[in-house]
């Protein structure tokens, strides 16, 4: 389960609404947008309707959906300052989850956190990374915002456990082990395979590992946001 840190009753107005928002936040280059489109599409085999609203001036997320062609997760492009009226559609639009693709800016984190229900910073075990997290951290931590840290594109698992990378990135954020997501997203092919496709690796390969690791992080985030109707597994 991932931490949080809102007032509880605020999660439980969103829950009795339906209506749920979480942003990805953090540098450039973490894997935001792809942990985005893989949690969108777990959340729509869960049974969820849900959206993307991608503020990224990239729009890695709006040039997956237009690659994907299904329309059964709708992707519309915004500028940050423009949240606001977009949510609100997204949920007269009767859409129960919406993620939020942020730009890699720092001065955006709190219209994030103004938002969000839940903000998922991804991160890679990295020095660079860790130096933004640290910061994206400290501005959270300022609005007192429901957070978690997700390390993405890591090192596999070996039989010794962890990689040394990844025990490091913990320890390096051990202040906020609370708030770390304990298991990982590894760095595999066939993340950029479903991406291409645009697929979710939970579509593109069902049985494989990198499958494991998303529904993981999705039983996470869904048992975090307390989702009616989203089928779960625990962590």
């Amino acid at each position: 389960m991932l931490p949080s840190s809102c007032p509880a009753s605020s999660i439980a107005v969103s829950r009795r609404k339906s209506r749920v928002t979480v942003a990805c936040v953090g540098k450039g280059g973490s894997g935001k947008s792809s942990v985005i489109t893989n949690l969108a599409v777990a959340g729509l085999n869960a049974g969820l309707k849900v959206g993307i609203i991608d503020a990224d001036p990239q729009q890695s997320a709006y040039l997956w959906n237009r690659v994907r062609t299904r329309g059964d997760i709708p992707v519309c492009r915004s500028d940050p300052a423009a949240l606001g009226p977009l949510i609100d559609s997204a949920r007269r639009a009767a859409i129960e989850l919406t993620f939020i693709d942020m730009p890699p800016d720092l001065r955006h984190v709190p219209i994030a956190a103004r938002y969000a229900d839940l903000v998922l910073i991804p991160m890679r075990p990295t020095l660079f990374d860790l130096k933004v997290t640290h910061s994206l951290i400290r501005i959270l931590d300022s609005v007192s915002c429901s957070y978690a840290v997700v390390l993405n594109a890591a090192p596999p698992i070996r039989e010794f456990g962890e990689s040394p990378m990844v025990r490091d990135a913990r320890a390096a954020l051990r202040d906020v082990s609370p708030r770390l997501w304990q298991g990982q997203i590894t760095n595999r092919v066939t993340v950029p395979h479903a991406t291409v496709r645009g697929s979710g690796v939970v579509e593109f390969e069902p049985a494989g590992p990198a499958a494991r690791e998303l529904r993981s992080l999705w039983a996470a985030v869904s048992k975090t946001l307390k989702l009616e109707g989203a089928s779960r597994e625990h962590v």
